[in-house]
């Protein structure tokens, strides 16, 4: 039963988005209840169906479209009753709802009695699509590195094709974002607190204004900003460079694509050590190579970087 609500909810989420798009306003309206409750921070609260027509209706007239909700949960309450959750960003805005109440009606039809969001950035101007795609530097930190803890197989070779994609989207003012990894464990064996393998490669290091997310797990959207970094910045889709092709790389495709976001691996900007498992030793390259085919499953497109420089210059 939960399953079957679940569905018919998230069809009515579907239909209210593409209502939304297509500029339908009065239909999105429509799927309230007269009695309805909506609280929109900061806006305010707006009880009963006038009240939430008035702000619609005025929202409108700033012409917002490209709506989409990722990481959506679907909580069932009951047979008549569940709860949305989401990230939701558009060409204006961006945000998180806290609460869609849906609640099944006599007439079969799922409308929604309470409605809870936020809205973290709003443009006076929406935002270009060239500014929906981010550059995700992951972990490149000193212990990687000759002279580090934990030195990777040819680090500097695949940072150098990192640098590239670095300087090319500071050059078109884009979205950078950098991943550090630092074990809270002072006796880790690399990434520890409080010691310079922390620290990110020269090279590529971060500069004002380019949000850094620190990390203290392999998977860079646990207890850490960057899921609320990407909702702020608008972001759809994110290039991905940086260490370890078989434990963070991996990990944060997959939990972005889980969420809803596009990801696109450079492959040449990876770097990996080599490893022995059981019997079969493993150099590095073969690591990276493993892993881009996994991902190549549903996790990520994977490219080099010459490629991606010939359709993105």
């Amino acid at each position: 039963m939960s399953q079957s609500i679940r569905q018919s909810v998230m069809q009515a989420s579907r239909e209210w988005v593409a209502d939304f798009n297509r500029g339908n306003t009065q239909k999105c309206i429509a799927r309230y209840f007269p009695e309805a409750k909506m609280q929109v921070s900061p806006f305010g609260r707006f009880d009963g169906l006038e009240a939430i027509s008035q702000f619609w209706l005025g929202f409108a007239e700033s012409k917002p479209g490209d709506l989409v909700y990722r990481n959506v949960e679907i909580k069932v309450l009951n047979d008549k009753q569940a709860i949305l959750s989401a990230n939701w960003s558009m060409n204006i805005a961006s945000g998180f709802i806290s609460k869609e109440l849906w609640t099944l009606a006599q007439d079969g039809q799922w409308y929604l009695e309470e409605d809870d969001f936020s809205v973290l950035t709003q443009l006076e101007a929406p935002l270009a699509q060239a500014q929906r795609t981010a550059l995700v530097l992951v972990d490149l930190q000193n212990d990687y590195f000759p002279g580090g803890r934990f030195e990777l197989e040819n680090p500097v070779t695949s940072t150098q094709k990192a640098k590239e994609l670095l300087t090319h989207f500071r050059a078109k003012q884009l979205p950078v974002i950098h991943i550090q990894h630092i074990f809270e464990d002072e006796n880790a064996p690399f990434f520890a607190v409080n010691t310079t393998g922390i620290e990110i490669e020269n090279s590529v290091a971060p500069i004002e204004g380019e949000p850094v997310i620190v990390k203290h797990q392999i998977d860079s959207f646990i207890n850490t900003a960057l899921e609320q970094t990407l909702v702020e910045l608008g972001i759809d889709k994110l290039v991905i460079v940086g260490a370890m092709a078989q434990a963070c790389v991996q990990t944060i495709c997959r939990s972005a694509v889980n969420k809803g976001y596009q990801c696109e691996v450079i492959e040449d900007g990876v770097a990996a050590p080599a490893l022995e498992y059981a019997a079969h030793s493993f150099s590095g390259a073969e690591l990276i190579a493993a892993n881009m085919l996994s991902l190549t499953f549903g996790g990520a497109a994977v490219t080099n970087s010459q490629t991606w420089f010939a359709q993105n210059s």
